[in-house]
């Protein structure tokens, strides 16, 4: 058969030095076998450039970090053990040479990391963990909208373009990077703490509303900042820790020292240091007397808080299990490892949202105001 019947566009281009050079540098040496072995033409314009092409694929961006040595065993043991992802410190040394079979961007920070640099999978059980519950103005919102890659609202899950862009951690497995991974462990713990502590304290207490839930007092989405219907809060924070934080306070001019001299000499400068008119109480400043007539300061910024997300009736109690729409798939929600958007049904069948499908199954919480009133009237 003539070699012409399978020749196509596509296959001339592999033919070209810059073309198949610019698909290197993008893949892993996994893929770029994968690549040769789709049909003998394309085989044919990579082998000749062989050796330039394994130089060209993927490397990881701590290739060149040197390898810590004494670390090496502890190291290995904390990056294979799940149960260290609840440690939220980083461990900057690396454990053996990088890889370059296994080479990708991190879903998270998209960092270029091998497969010796990302994290172990968790266990499949973990999976149903990593969901954070979105308000109505996401869910509502297209899913488009809700991805990193700028497209266009209008296009449809079903597209290359938005598809990659969603959460692929149950289906091709985890991979994030060290300092990404170190402590999703620690994050999905905390937020099924707030749960349980939101279905622990209601609306009313004793007779009387809390006011937990109404206003911006419940649950936020979980894009937090990112929320689509985010609103700016006052948010007050210590003066002290935020000028140490910014750079305000000298460090310490002798770190050969031992550590209480450190220290000793830290508070030294910290309180004979010289005050700054902009460190003086203002506007974005304020001085609070405290317990004992301590005098406190207090700055006020400016921080983006996303909306509060739905409740229903159906999950309160102290053994009723929260996220059970996100869990199963019905209701669009939030990864918390990858921070990428995980389709519902409704995306899944191109469907378009709706109020009513976020509110089947259970009815949602009222307000203490809201019954109140309604009391009153039937009063």
């Amino acid at each position: 058969m003539d070699a012409s019947t399978f020749q196509a566009p596509v296959t001339n281009a592999f033919q070209c030095y810059p073309v198949v050079e610019a698909i290197a540098s993008s893949i892993d040496l996994n893929t770029l076998d994968a690549l040769s072995r789709t049909c003998r033409l394309v085989h044919h314009g990579l082998i000749q450039y062989r050796t330039t092409l394994i130089n060209s694929t993927l490397h990881c961006q701590n290739e060149d970090v040197p390898v810590d040595g004494s670390e090496t065993f502890r190291y290995r043991a904390r990056a294979g053990n799940w149960f260290y992802m609840e440690d939220g410190r980083s461990y900057n040394g690396k454990s053996g040479d990088c890889a370059r079979d296994m080479v990708g961007e991190c879903r998270k920070c998209s960092d270029v990391i091998c497969r010796n640099c990302a994290i172990k999978p968790p266990a499949s059980g973990a999976l149903k963990e990593r969901h954070r519950r979105l308000c109505k103005a996401c869910v509502h919102a297209p899913i488009a909208t809700l991805i990193r890659a700028p497209v266009d609202p209008d296009v449809p899950l079903s597209s290359e373009s938005v598809s990659r862009e969603v959460c692929k951690c149950a289906d091709d497995g985890v991979w994030l990077c060290q300092p990404c991974g170190r402590s999703i462990r620690a994050a999905d713990n905390d937020y099924q703490r707030i749960w349980r502590w939101r279905n622990q304290y209601g609306e009313v207490l004793g007779g009387l509303g809390t006011g937990i839930g109404e206003g911006d007092r419940g649950v936020i989405c979980g894009r937090e900042a990112d929320c689509c219907a985010a609103k700016e809060v006052e948010h007050q924070v210590d003066c002290d820790a935020e000028d140490a934080r910014d750079g305000n306070v000298a460090p310490s001019p002798a770190p050969q020292q031992a550590p209480v001299d450190a220290l000793i000499d830290q508070l030294r400068l910290t309180h004979e240091r010289t005050p700054s008119p902009s460190l003086g109480p203002g506007y974005l400043r304020h001085e609070i007397e405290g317990i004992g007539g301590v005098v406190k300061r207090k700055r006020v910024r400016m921080v983006r808080v996303g909306r509060g997300v739905p409740e229903w009736d159906d999950e309160k109690g102290s053994g009723r299990r929260v996220l059970g729409r996100e869990v199963s798939g019905a209701r669009r929600s939030w990864c918390g490892w990858c921070n990428r958007v995980i389709p519902g049904e409704k995306d899944l069948y191109n469907e378009p949202p709706s109020s009513s499908s976020s509110d089947a199954g259970g009815s949602r919480r009222t307000s203490t105001s809201t019954s109140r009133s309604v009391e009153m009237k039937m009063n």
